[in-house]
């Protein structure tokens, strides 16, 4: 039986198989998505030859990474009594990795809520202290390259003074 794979799975599978470390095997990586290291390789083939191209910003398949928190919860109550390996086939059908939902589950666990208006409070005051900081930081960096661009034009309009 043949199994259909999405694109987006394809494309994650072939990121971990290059992105993996030395010590860290093909044939592990294809073992622990329950593909073939032929199959693998055809894809890191079509990757290289931009037969295989990411599209995840396009409108078919989103990344693991724009799933919603709510698409997130739903993912891991719809694995959440399942097996490994149909968690695997889960979720090649929804394009994500297994290791995926393990994050999602740990990030759901260690999440851990405000405890009071106080705490909101101070983030707000810190977020806005940091754009106050980001902000003055743009204009000095704006204002350096106005100074080097209006340095070049005097120099080509003046030429440089060589006795100096």
């Amino acid at each position: 039986m043949m199994t259909k794979y999405s694109k987006i799975f394809k494309i994650e599978a072939v990121k971990k198989a290059v992105s993996r470390s030395p010590n860290t095997s093909l044939k592990a990586i294809s073992s622990s998505l329950n593909v073939s290291v032929s199959t693998l390789h055809g894809w890191i083939k079509a990757m290289e030859n931009k037969d295989l191209r990411d599209t995840s910003t396009s409108g078919g398949e989103k990344s693991p990474h724009a799933w919603s928190p709510k698409e997130r919860l739903q993912a891991i109550i719809d694995t959440g009594q399942m097996t490994s390996d149909a968690i695997s086939e889960y979720c090649r059908k929804k394009g994500i990795f297994p290791h995926h939902i393990e994050q999602w589950k740990s990030d759901f666990v260690n999440t851990k809520p405000l405890k009071d208006a106080e705490d909101l409070q101070s983030l707000k005051k810190e977020i806005i202290k940091l754009n106050h900081e980001l902000n003055r930081k743009e204009k000095a960096l704006a204002e350096a390259a106005a100074l080097l661009v209006l340095k070049k034009k005097a120099q080509e309009f003046w030429g440089s003074n060589e006795e100096d």
